[in-house]
């Protein structure tokens, strides 16, 4: 949709993307925007179809075996289409996508940083917990085909130690994916170690004591401040879910626990949306030339600021073709709405004001879903809304990232 709608307001998004200058762009790819988000959208048709099969599956069985296999073939078979070889379902998009993921996944600290390289990792970093929950699915199907399969075996060849056995097998079963946390815990860490390298990579490449440094190393920072959110998190499950801390110091290490998580979620949930407004959308400018960004990576040289003519236009007029074309366009030299910025590709403000609540409300939320107090996942429905919400919030990112870009 954000393709779509970019494309259809004259935004050329492969150039703002730098989609060129990646390594799978070849002769042979088609460069017309209106076929990129036409196959992706096609491409995210197919996964979303097999994604909703899959979901539909498991809600009709009531076998938790069963339901975590059609959700381990599920994740196959969309790993499948992404990967394979054939140039078709949509080849091109295909290899474009593996491509930005293996640059992504590179640890190098001398190539270049793309911005399509920077949304594919900050897309990743929502798609955090995903990484964990692959895991779980297939240490669960594990588990229960080797109860089926060596249990019943290894029981009947012990003779009067059988009991020992089954207490053994049954202790293996409950505490074998359980107690994986540490293992969960670093698939989560995953993408936001993927974006943390790319932030020091271009801060490396900065000139040092420059704006363009600081601002990389401050980026570095926020996505470093997820971690301790993340590891505190999976030490409040492992105390006070799984019961691993059973001694008379357990409700003291589980109140300090929780305690530097409120601590390190608060400044990391107000940093990254401090971040989205100031440096990802550029908003937060006011008349006399100060900016949100100044808190943190202030311009080299202080410089009255130079008004350009702002380009507005309605979300409706967007839609069409030549809506952009600044001739026909209104002026509005040395007037702009109220913390936002110069250059607007939208006429309604509103649009940008609800955006900034919106991001706010949902950076918060989607910390719920770290909360070992908070079970999101056995709420009706909980995980599948919340998970809703951040995809939107996302969606909504991206589209003022792209938008941010083409109006500098």
């Amino acid at each position: 949709m954000n393709l779509r709608l970019l494309s259809r307001a004259g935004v050329k998004v492969r150039p703002v993307l730098q989609l060129a200058q990646l390594p799978t762009a070849h002769a042979d790819i088609d460069w017309v925007d209106d076929g990129l988000y036409g196959n992706v959208f096609r491409l995210a048709a197919v996964l979303s179809g097999i994604a909703s099969v899959g979901w539909i599956l498991c809600a009709m069985s009531r076998e938790p075996a069963i339901q975590t296999a059609i959700t381990l073939l599920t994740y196959i078979v969309i790993i499948f289409v992404l990967v394979v070889p054939r140039r078709i379902l949509f080849y091109t998009v295909r290899r474009q996508f593996l491509g930005l993921l293996a640059r992504i996944m590179k640890p190098s600290m001398s190539d270049p940083v793309c911005l399509a390289d920077v949304v594919m990792a900050d897309i990743l970093t929502s798609c955090a917990r995903m990484f964990a929950d692959l895991f779980l699915v297939g240490c669960q199907f594990g588990k229960f085909i080797w109860s089926k399969r060596f249990g019943a075996d290894i029981s009947a060849s012990q003779g009067g130690l059988s009991a020992l056995v089954q207490f053994v097998r049954d202790r293996y079963e409950q505490d074998a994916c359980t107690s994986s946390g540490m293992t969960g815990m670093l698939l989560v860490c995953v993408p936001y170690g993927f974006r943390l390298r790319q932030c020091v990579n271009e801060y490396l490449k900065a000139a040092p004591g420059s704006s363009d440094a600081r601002r990389h190393m401050a980026n570095a920072i926020k996505y470093a401040s997820s971690f301790p959110v993340i590891a505190l998190s999976a030490t409040q499950r492992q105390v006070a879910v799984d019961g691993i801390m059973e001694t008379k110091y357990s409700d003291w290490a589980l109140h300090a626990a929780f305690g530097l998580w409120v601590v390190a979620v608060a400044f990391n949930s107000l940093y990254s949306f401090y971040w989205d407004v100031a440096f990802d959308w550029n908003l937060g400018h006011s008349s006399s030339g100060w900016k949100l960004s100044d808190l943190v990576a202030p311009t080299d040289e202080k410089q009255p600021i130079e008004m350009p003519d702002t380009f507005v236009v309605s979300p409706a007029d967007a839609l069409r073709n030549d809506a952009l074309s600044k001739s026909n366009l209104p002026s509005a030299r040395h007037n702009f709405p109220w913390m936002l910025r110069p250059c607007l590709r939208f006429a309604s403000h509103k649009l940008y004001y609800i955006a900034i609540v919106l991001d706010f409300l949902l950076r918060v939320a989607w910390t719920m879903k770290l909360s070992s107090y908070i079970q999101i996942d056995t709420m009706a429905y909980g995980a599948f809304w919340l998970n809703a919400l951040e995809i939107y919030r996302r969606w909504q990112w991206s589209f003022l990232r792209i938008e941010k870009e083409t109006a500098l």
